[in-house]
């Protein structure tokens, strides 16, 4: 019962070692991350605030601009059905040619949005032009907007694609709506032509204040104004915003990859109610999430100084952890391991050996007449003499499987692991040497320096039934033979004879404690 209890305090003390530090490695850990993580989530949530925040002035930015275009076109709208009235009822005579160009020139000039105002016969021949006192040879029956309403009976305003005007060359949209003969059949076209410049001129006051990019887009995918302004050669909707906007024709918001430079941008868009445009209010991921950025910079100086200061307190921690487990296995008085350490060690040794088959073996070292020396000379000399032999013991310690350690008052213990009971002989031979040559002169004896008795035992894996207990169990008996034959000698378990004891070196006094 002894022996396990033994066996369980060595096995499970460096246990509670390792899980005292592997407890303030994983505080520190879990500190970090929780730091970590809880910034991170409080970024993504201010990161998509940004967002969605972006998506509501944008979309309350579409629905205005989308409300003015639509105001616009259906002023346009209301003067080509004022115009087709009086041309079916008044005709297009000379006189009511004049009355109709003067009422286009005063509309023009009225409505900044209007670029020019026409009408046309059945033959797509200009008839009246607001741009124009005398419109001959102008026909423009090759125009979109003038073959639909050749060709379809119904009396519905008609927009159509983006032209050029053959007077001046603006770019516009056109507003149309037919006109019919007294019998019915086709007379000819309405036009009232709304110039994209003023929409671009009203992107652009719009742009300035809140950045981004607007863009009204045709039903076709033409992109009809836009601010800033675009590059020459690209007209048409791309990418995921075109697919975007069939799938979803209404309205709402969205973010895509920009076909025309690439970018990832957020916006919304929405659609006219009784006309076949959108308008698109957008701004790109970079300039949206810029306050991100800037908070994002600060917290993570933060944060680092922050994982810093807690990295470098567990660090302490540790540390800490490290010097109270080397105290806790190491003698104060002499700097050797204490016998904790030394049970611990020679545990595993043993089962090391047991497993490779290679020998190891004890030194049981006793210092001889120690309670004299202490009584003549006092206890500080008494500690001082065990500084000395301890250093005396270590130095002499070459191999890597050499380990000594103060065992208890005035013995020491030392395990020579992959050494036979030779060798370890030995070395017990060479530390005695070595501790006679410190020429302490030993109290009572005026012509004796200190020594010691020792005690070797060696265990073979294969031949000797022993473990750790036993082992020094026979080292202790040895060292108590070299005592009964006479100290200052070296004796081997399994042998009562000893070595002969040392000569006399010259002697050194250690101050007196009186």
């Amino acid at each position: 019962m002894n022996r396990l209890l033994l066996v369980c305090r060595w096995v499970l003390s460096p246990l509670v070692w390792s899980s005292l530090r592997s407890r303030t490695l994983g505080i520190m850990i879990c500190v970090c991350a929780a730091l970590v993580g809880t910034e991170i989530w409080q970024l993504w949530r201010v990161y998509d605030d940004n967002i969605r925040q972006n998506e509501i002035i944008a979309s309350n930015t579409a629905q205005s601009l989308a409300g003015q275009a639509e105001n616009t076109l259906k002023t346009a709208d209301t003067i080509v059905a004022s115009l087709v009235e009086r041309v079916e009822a008044e005709g297009t005579g000379p006189e009511a040619k004049s009355r109709l160009y003067h009422l286009m020139t005063s509309l023009a000039a009225a409505l900044p949005a209007i670029h020019e105002m026409g009408i046309m016969d059945r033959n797509g021949d200009a008839v009246v032009k607001s741009l124009v006192a005398n419109p001959a040879g102008l026909n423009y029956a090759e125009r979109e907007y003038y073959r639909h309403h050749r060709t379809h009976d119904d009396r519905l305003p008609y927009i159509g694609e983006r032209i050029t005007s053959k007077i001046d060359g603006a770019q516009s949209i056109t507003v149309t709506r037919r006109y019919n003969n007294p019998d019915g059949s086709f007379g000819g076209v309405v036009v009232t032509s709304v110039s994209l410049a003023f929409f671009q001129q009203m992107f652009d006051r719009m742009q300035a204040k809140s950045g981004g990019a607007i863009s009204l887009l045709a039903d076709d995918g033409a992109i009809l104004a836009h601010s800033p302004a675009l590059p020459k050669g690209a007209g048409q909707v791309a990418g995921e915003l075109r697919q975007h906007l069939r799938d979803h024709p209404d309205g709402g918001s969205l973010g895509y990859r920009s076909g025309l430079d690439g970018v990832k941008r957020h916006g919304s868009y929405q659609h006219l109610s009784h006309f076949p445009l959108t308008t698109l209010v957008s701004q790109s991921d970079w300039d949206i999430q810029a306050p991100w950025r800037a908070e994002l910079e600060w917290h993570g100086i933060i944060l680092c100084c922050v994982v810093i200061v807690v990295i470098g307190l567990g660090g302490r921690a540790i540390t800490a952890t490290n010097m109270l487990e080397a105290q806790a296995l190491q003698d104060s008085l002499t700097g050797l391991a204490n016998r904790r350490c030394f049970d611990g060690r020679i545990e595993r040794e043993t089962q090391r050996a047991a497993r490779s088959g290679q020998p190891v073996s004890v030194i049981m070292i006793d210092i001889d007449h120690f309670k004299d020396f202490n009584d003549c000379f006092g206890h500080p000399a008494g500690d001082e003499c065990l500084r000395m032999v301890a250093r005396a013991i270590q130095g002499c310690l070459r191999r890597k499987g050499e380990f000594a350690a103060r065992y208890g008052g005035e013995e020491f213990a030392v395990l020579v692991a992959g050494c036979d009971g030779r060798h370890a002989a030995a070395l017990a031979e060479t530390m005695l040497a070595a501790v006679r040559g410190l020429a302490l002169r030993q109290a009572g004896h005026l012509d004796d320096v200190v020594t010691f008795s020792a005690g070797v035992a060696t265990y073979l894996p294969g031949r000797d039934a022993s473990d750790a207990r036993a082992l020094v169990e026979r080292a202790d008996a040895a060292l108590y033979a070299a005592k009964a034959a006479g100290r200052n000698r070296v004796a081997t378990a399994g042998s009562l004879a000893a070595s002969p004891p040392h000569e006399t070196a010259e002697l050194v006094s250690l101050p007196s404690a009186a």
